[in-house]
């Protein structure tokens, strides 16, 4: 592979990776938007965290708040009147929404009456309301127990994020007192989407500075009830968002259950198991969703935001977080994406297996990217290794197809100027060489009168020469002509075996102690063909024999006749000819190893023979192997008259048999 090839690829491979590297740093937002939805996909595909059986997420659904005052609680719910906590539960409810804060007081007492080890409110009660007083005394007993939310509503001051808001929404003062301190029973409740309002991650601790008071660091709801759970150990101590592996589609992990049943004794039986279901267990209590449109958006949909509390829980109490990589590590995959690229330009060569070969690769990287994502907890950057990739290969085969039309265009400017050159000289040499002709031609005539057998030889080899150099230029002028389409064929019907007998006399005095064999039919093989020049293509192929043949060797000719065609073969017993390269000896100075060494080889005899047979409309080929000769073969077609001439003298014979 020519070495500035290879240098302007490693150039490619660097400007590809750096693009690609310099776009991912920056993160403009459409690409982010894209880097985003590839990470999603693979989190859709990939491995779910395992839901935990000790989180239990109790709805604020439709069905709870709808119902009413028109509705007869006592007629519907007849098995809650003996319960006055029930009653007065069902009672509040359909009174309409929002309720009476005396509600969660109740809920408290239920589920923590009942064993549940921490109750969290997804809720927030930032004004006073009936039945605060209620609640705030159950918030008072079983605080241990309890947590609340509040909200972050602004933008100001914060440390570590940007996203974070910064004015803090406390829950009302009639619920829980104002202090220096963080309250334990408070939990924020907020979720920091990124720019395309999607939650991926949770942030466990906030710290913030409310004036003309000391920093404080705030706990998160899923973080206050891991605290309160006994897992305090399990929070992150830092102050930066991680990103957490949810336990799949809404509502499949955690499944919502209606909060009114745990009041009708019967679903309280039936679904809780009177109790049993919550004993030892967490309870996120928070709207369903769809009615309140309490929703947030997620890499697997839209999910309500008490469920993605319990993700984000889950996601604590399992460590089942996610990393990304350092922008130095991503800039290290990019490189090497573009180094894969780089790979497939060099060991393949075909352009379209090539692609075929990005493709294949392009379809296996999410794949990769995958097994990062389920066994090693890692997102792998996405977009830019395929930016590199792809990008780092299509330049490639922009720069080689540049390449080839430069060469192409060099090596057409280089046969054009030789083909000129070969053109002048031929022209130029034509006529001196007619004048030396002549008066070799008159010394040869006086030989015998006036010069003794030494010199009459020196003649007779000057002349040789000079027809030697005649036929050479003939034959170079014939192939320019040919291969321009511009030499009329003088077309007749000839005798191919006589052309082949006086095509084979013509080297007798040349052969030494080879031998020349013409095997032709005695019957008569008429074609229509220029005979000068087929008798040229016999003396072509049989010099080349000659040539390659040794000293004993022996030099074939054969005519083979049939019904459409008539095959002609020149065979020796040389050397042969490898089968790689059976083409280039019919190519313009193409020439074979050996021949190339050989001091009377031009290269331009078998062109010539090429070219004039497929001008008469036949084939010529070549069968050899090193070590057991050649046969050169060529077949002129048989006038369409005595072809049927032929068949009919064959079905005559066959008659008579």
């Amino acid at each position: 592979m020519p070495l500035r090839r290879v240098v302007v690829a490693s150039l490619l491979v660097g400007f590809c990776a750096g693009a690609a590297t310099l776009l991912d740093l920056s993160s403009p937002g459409y690409y982010l938007q894209t880097e985003s939805r590839l990470r999603d996909a693979i989190a859709r595909s990939g491995r779910t965290s395992p839901a935990n059986p000790n989180l239990v997420f109790l709805a604020i659904d439709s069905d709870s708040v709808s119902l009413d005052e028109s509705l007869d609680v006592e007629g519907l719910f007849s098995s809650s009147s003996s319960n006055s906590e029930s009653h007065r539960a069902l009672e509040i409810m359909s009174k309409g929404w929002p309720w009476n804060r005396e509600i969660y007081a109740l809920i408290l007492k239920r589920l923590v009456g009942s064993g549940a080890k921490v109750v969290a409110f997804d809720c927030l009660f930032p004004e006073p309301a009936p039945g605060d007083d209620a609640f705030r005394a159950a918030l008072e007993r079983f605080g241990p127990q309890a947590v609340i939310g509040s909200n972050f509503v602004s933008r100001e001051n914060v440390n570590r994020s940007p996203k974070i808001p910064s004015s803090y929404d406390r829950p009302t003062k009639t619920l829980t007192p104002k202090t220096a301190i963080p309250d334990e029973r408070i939990g924020f409740t907020n979720f920091f989407a990124d720019e395309n309002k999607i939650v991926r991650d949770a942030q466990y601790k906030v710290d913030f500075r409310a004036p003309g008071e000391p920093m404080a660091t705030y706990l998160s709801l899923s973080a206050r009830v891991a605290s309160k759970a006994g897992h305090s150990e399990l929070i992150p101590n830092d102050l930066a968002e991680h990103l957490m592996r949810f336990t799949g589609a809404p509502r499949k992990g955690f499944r919502p259950r209606s909060l009114f049943e745990i009041f009708v004794p019967e679903y309280w039986e039936h679904n809780f198991g009177s109790g049993e279901l919550i004993r030892d267990k967490i309870v996120i209590v928070g709207a369903e969703g769809k009615w309140q449109k309490d929703e947030l958006n997620t890499p697997f949909g839209t999910m309500p935001g008490a469920e993605v509390h319990l993700n984000a829980l889950n996601a604590l109490l399992h460590g089942e977080f996610l990393k990304d990589l350092a922008p130095f590590p991503r800039g290290v995959v990019t490189f090497l994406a573009a180094l894969v690229g780089f790979g497939l330009w060099a060991r393949i060569r075909l352009p379209w297996l090539r692609l075929v070969a990005l493709g294949a690769v392009d379809c296996g990287a999410p794949f990769c990217a995958l097994w990062f994502y389920n066994h090693q907890n890692l997102y792998l950057p996405c977009l830019a290794p395929l930016l590199a990739l792809n990008s780092n290969v299509l330049f490639c085969l922009v720069a080689d197809f540049t390449f080839v039309r430069v060469e192409r265009a060099k090596l057409r400017s280089t046969l054009q100027t030789r083909d000129d050159l070969t053109h002048m000289i031929v022209h130029d040499l034509r006529s001196p060489l007619t004048t030396v002709t002549g008066y070799v031609d008159a010394l040869e005539q006086m030989a015998s009168d006036k010069l003794n057998p030494d010199e009459a030889k020196c003649v007779a080899e000057a002349k040789r020469g000079a027809v030697d150099m005649r036929d050479m230029i003939t034959t170079l002028l014939d192939l320019s002509r040919l291969e321009a389409g511009g030499m009329p064929m003088r077309l007749q019907d000839h005798n191919l075996a006589e052309i082949a007998r006086e095509a084979a006399k013509r080297f007798t005095p040349v052969l030494g102690g080879r031998t020349l064999r013409c095997d032709v039919p005695h019957e008569p093989v008429s074609i229509s063909c220029d005979g000068d020049v087929v008798r040229r293509i016999l003396e072509n192929l049989i010099s080349n024999a000659l040539k390659f043949t040794k000293s004993t060797g022996t030099i074939r000719v054969r005519v083979q006749d049939n019904a459409t065609a008539a095959t002609i073969s020149v065979s020796d017993d040389g050397e042969g000819i490898p089968r790689d390269q059976h083409e280039r000896v019919f190519e313009k100075f193409g020439q074979t190893d050996s021949g190339g060494k050989h001091r009377h080889s031009t290269g331009i005899g078998l062109a010539f023979c090429r070219l004039a047979v497929e001008a008469h409309h036949g084939k010529i080929g070549l069968e050899s192997e090193p070590g057991k000769g050649s046969t050169f073969w060529f077949t002129l077609p048989v006038p369409e008259h005595v072809a049927v001439k032929k068949n009919d003298g064959r079905k005559a014979m066959t008659s008579s048999v």
